[in-house]
């Protein structure tokens, strides 16, 4: 038996790039919305992308979509206006749209778009622009949008409902793949192990898989060492890309203190309206609402 099979460290740890971690996560066909599952949020997010498709004024308007996942928002501006032309692009690989007649330009970087100039009369993004460099990526849109062509996003609200259960969900995990934890599991210390679950239970008790991993993993801790250590690296790795998302929409939700540096590189170029708030039926924050336009170029 080696000294890495018994060493208390993984001698191998599975190291997700957000990139990796959103293609895994949009390979599952259930996840054709990021919040399907919140109701409330999805009015209103459909609400903003109803009436943002009928303020298109110009018929076969090239619509991008940033960060488009499935093509949600795409489909929501489609619904309403089947005489536009989307085009929505990921930097992570897509193998599902949820609407065929949204073209889809899956790897690619909104910092490096590859389309000619002026290509387009309106960009779109929901929860996609804020994962990626602001500075970069104004640029790159100057450069495709036609002078005057609208602008609507929608970010993640540091105050949201959205953001504030991932960053539950990011303690728990936080909390469970600690190296402490995994010491306790691997040296088949069960009384360490067991206070340590049963403090993250007292903080966490609701969460349905730190429930079902304290229910289970007791019993395993009297196999060989081998098997403890090949178990608990199994787990690492299946919550490794689920972490590698709580931590990148931690990093990109935007706080209320925050939000005029965060405009700073859009204001550069475009003409920013007063950022509002997208908000539940109970006043709860969704998203910041960010809406313009490309400046006109001087004649």
């Amino acid at each position: 038996m080696t000294i890495a099979l018994l060493s208390s460290e993984p001698a191998t740890r599975a190291q997700w790039r957000p990139k990796e971690a959103w293609s895994a996560f949009w390979s599952e066909p259930g996840q054709s919305r990021c919040v399907a599952g919140a109701p409330g949020i999805w009015e209103s997010l459909t609400a903003h992308w109803t009436t943002f498709s009928a303020s298109l004024l110009s018929r076969g308007s090239r619509v991008l979509d940033l960060g488009c996942g499935a093509g949600a928002v795409g489909s929501l501006i489609l619904a309403g206006r089947d005489d536009v032309q989307l085009t929505g692009i990921d930097f992570a690989r897509i193998p599902l749209m949820l609407n065929p007649n949204i073209e889809l330009l899956s790897e690619t970087a909104m910092e490096k778009l590859p389309f000619a100039e002026r290509s387009f009369g309106a960009v779109v993004s929901q929860f996609g622009y804020e994962y990626g460099s602001r500075d970069a990526t104004a640029l790159e849109l100057a450069r495709v949008l036609a002078p005057g062509a609208r602008l609507s996003f929608l970010v993640h609200h540091a105050d949201s409902a959205i953001v504030a259960s991932n960053r539950v969900r990011l303690s728990v995990l936080i909390g469970f793949l600690a190296p402490g934890m995994r010491a306790a599991f691997c040296s088949g210390d069960a009384a360490s192990f067991g206070a340590q679950i049963a403090t993250l239970l007292e903080r966490h008790g609701n969460d349905a898989l730190l429930t079902e991993l304290a229910r289970s993993l007791p019993s395993r801790m009297s196999r060989a060492p081998r098997e403890r250590i090949a178990i608990w690296t199994a787990i690492e790795d299946a919550l490794a890309p689920e972490r590698c998302l709580a931590e990148s929409l931690n990093q990109a939700c935007v706080d209320p203190a925050d939000i005029g540096d965060w405009l700073a590189p859009l204001q550069q170029v475009f003409a920013i309206d007063e950022p509002g708030v997208l908000r539940e039926a109970d006043g709860t924050p969704v998203a910041w609402r960010i809406t313009g336009s490309r400046q006109q170029e001087p004649a």
